[in-house]
């Protein structure tokens, strides 16, 4: 099932029930639960239904949806400033990462190279290139190591922007990875935790 039919039947299902819970969705539809929340959230940002604890309920003209602004932090409005259309900029690191992505979708003819599969999640923009960059998968979440900084020496970025983070002790194939990321970059910057 195409992503958007999945959404408008999720609308409609909302509407015919007069709301619907998380797990209810992920079984209909079958599709995981993280992939229901984030449907959701997509569609109350457009006003197509309500999130409510653990679900969704339909928009009525009593209870419109109401979308949470979320204003970027300074360095993340900085960094987005940055960025021009048809640029190519790399992106890692933790929940600042994932915002950065979300707030790009806007620019046209964008290319996103990420090492981490949560920041690939967070583009929507059908028009936007995303390279998810290989590897050995670290207790982050991200992919790393030796095969992707292999695959990140084979590109060049306009931009490389980073959350720093307290990698572990254990994940600095995280770390290496998101230097290597930094060096592939005409200009970088790196976001506060």
């Amino acid at each position: 099932m195409l992503i958007e039919a999945r959404r408008a039947g999720i609308v409609t299902t909302t509407r015919e029930l007069g709301g619907a819970g998380l797990r209810e969705l992920s079984r209909r539809f079958a599709v995981s639960i993280p992939t229901i929340r984030r449907d959701l959230e997509i569609l109350a940002d457009r006003g197509l239904l309500r999130r409510v604890h653990g679900g969704a309920m339909p928009v009525t003209p009593d209870r419109p949806a109401v979308p949470a602004p979320r204003p970027a932090p300074d360095d993340l409005r900085e960094a987005v400033q940055l960025v021009q259309p048809g640029m190519v900029v790399g992106i890692s690191g933790g929940p600042k990462a994932v915002r950065l992505a979300e707030l790009l979708d806007d620019v046209p003819g964008l290319t996103v190279v990420t090492p981490m599969p949560v920041v690939a999640a967070a583009v929507h923009n059908p028009h936007t290139l995303v390279i998810l960059i290989g590897g050995v998968r670290t207790p982050g979440g991200s992919h790393a190591g030796p095969p992707a900084e292999r695959a990140l020496q084979a590109l060049n970025l306009d931009l490389a922007v980073v959350q720093v983070l307290s990698h572990p002790a254990h994940d600095t194939l995280a770390a290496a990875t998101d230097r290597a990321l930094l060096a592939r970059a005409a200009r970088r910057v790196l976001l506060q935790p």
